[in-house]
């Protein structure tokens, strides 16, 4: 859901108003969901086709606010159309965007990406008011938006793909749009499939190409953590860096193998034996059994509750953040927790 001048906005309009409406010289994206965000910048940075691209970044236009609106009104060294990519943490460029969307020219449409902004952020309320800004708050999607968007995916790139299938897909790549789409150009280029010659997908294609869901690419750290396993942690960490793997995402995998750990602890606290039980629980791969079983012994159910408020303490804080040491805070986040499911560490 966005708004511009009071008027709501949906993706398609926001991303058909770049090549179209001249008269809009910011394009705002913003909330929780960074890979939606993302998606998106990069849509509307492929509209603008071959133009000159500039970045830009919080701390310059904040450091010098007439950059914004000088660059937006210059002209390309070869006289090509042009656009400006800026990357914020939160709204700490709104000096820089007042003076854009007040200044005299503007030329160069600017694509803006920051984190969330809450309904009294006064960079969110002048998106809002202002006739040349359009902004997109984007959220993590729902299930049943999950697999819409992987269907629209998968018909164009000329798969046919039941709902079935188009689910599978998503809950795949936990609902992230940049893994689905990836995973959609895989199975079309193994289909050999394109708009003009479409192909049929069957679930052993999609078992066969299935890709790595985050938990599973990280699921060295997520068992490390878990287990208490302090100098496997640490070598985890120093992997999940090397690849990016955002911050955010992280924290959101290790809460969903938190409730699902809580949901086995209260096996074991009505009787159940831990190893019989995980070796029984379908939803865990047996290469991540040891991790699971050395969980149980590590976390109550109680400990699970408080760490579940942790975590969730820690996803705020890295939300609003945004900050260049979000990746060594949640590292010591990380280890914190280790250290309390195994106190004495190994």
């Amino acid at each position: 859901m966005s708004r511009s001048g009071g008027r709501k906005l949906s993706e398609r309009d926001l991303i058909a108003a770049i090549g179209q409406r001249p008269d809009i010289r910011l394009f705002l994206l913003f909330g929780t969901d960074p890979s939606t965000i993302e998606d998106i910048a990069r849509k509307l940075s492929a509209e603008m086709k071959d133009a000159e691209r500039l970045d830009l970044d919080g701390a310059q236009i904040r450091s010098e606010p007439a950059l914004l609106a000088d660059e937006a009104a210059s002209i390309s060294l070869f006289g090509d159309k042009r656009y400006i990519r800026l990357r914020l943490t939160r709204d700490e460029g709104f000096a820089a965007i007042e003076n854009l969307l007040d200044a005299a020219e503007a030329g160069s449409p600017v694509i803006a990406t920051t984190g969330n902004l809450t309904p009294t952020n006064k960079l969110r309320k002048l998106g809002q008011s202002h006739p040349g800004a359009m902004m997109l708050a984007c959220y993590p999607p729902t299930e049943n938006d999950a697999i819409a968007h992987v269907a629209r995916l998968a018909e164009a790139a000329g798969l046919r793909m039941d709902r079935d299938l188009a689910r599978l897909v998503a809950e795949s790549t936990g609902f992230d749009r940049t893994l689905a789409a990836n995973e959609i150009d895989k199975i079309a280029l193994y289909c050999d499939a394109a708009p003009d010659r479409p192909a049929t997908v069957d679930a052993q294609t999609i078992a066969l190409l299935s890709a790595e869901t985050l938990e599973e690419d990280i699921s060295g750290l997520l068992g490390a953590v878990m287990a208490g396993n302090i100098r496997a942690t640490s070598e985890e960490l120093s992997a999940a860096s090397q690849l990016g793997v955002n911050e955010v995402r992280i924290v959101k995998a290790l809460q969903r193998r938190v409730v699902q750990l809580a949901g086995l602890r209260a096996e074991v606290d009505e009787g159940a034996q831990i190893g019989p039980l995980v070796d029984r629980t379908r939803s865990i791969f047996f290469k991540e059994q040891g991790a699971y079983k050395q969980a149980l012994s590590c976390w109550s159910s109680s400990k699970l509750t408080r760490l579940n408020a942790r975590l969730f303490e820690i996803e705020q804080r890295l939300m609003s953040g945004g900050s260049a040491l979000a990746g060594p805070m949640l590292a010591n986040d990380l280890l914190m927790i280790a250290r309390a499911a195994n106190p004495r560490g190994h």
